[in-house]
């Protein structure tokens, strides 16, 4: 289970109900990564499984060399409704990145592309290219959590 900072966030946190609703919609997640002492943040496609964040990258991409060199990194999936009203969930933690067995990789992939793409997407012919192309997933185990919801203020 994760570990709340709360010396790094003000105001009213989620509930554990509250985080599992936000990470259930299609939001986007900013991975943070470091490669030798200099940081990197990318927007990612995810899937929360109640305990990790699923995320995918091609073979091809910087991403899967620079966590295995260094597996630490800050995840945050935010979004402002306007004003004060914010929600967000700040994670810190390891990724592992994960290339077989192929079937467990494509179930996964296949969760996350659902997530973002309505069908026809998924059916056109680069919706097809897009997922039978090769991944590698990143499944980060956060350490550590910050939450806040503003919304309801």
């Amino acid at each position: 289970m994760t570990q709340r900072d709360r010396s790094e966030a003000d105001g009213p946190h989620m509930t554990p109900d509250g985080v599992a609703a936000f990470l259930a919609r299609p939001l986007i997640a900013r991975l943070a990564t470091s490669e030798e002492n200099h940081p990197r943040v990318l927007p990612m496609w995810f899937w929360w499984d109640g305990e990790d964040v699923w995320m995918e990258t091609s073979p091809t991409f910087p991403n899967a060399r620079v966590l295995r060199a260094n597996p630490y990194a800050a995840l945050t999936i935010d979004e402002s409704l306007g004003g004060f009203r914010l929600r967000a969930v700040v994670m810190r933690g390891k990724v592992e990145v994960i290339e077989q067995p192929r079937a467990r990789l494509m179930d996964v992939v296949q969760r996350i592309y659902r997530r973002y793409l309505s069908e026809a997407e998924l059916a056109s012919n680069e919706g097809d290219r897009i997922v039978q192309a090769r991944h590698v997933l990143l499944r980060f185990h956060p350490t550590k959590q910050i939450t806040w919801d503003t919304t309801k203020a």
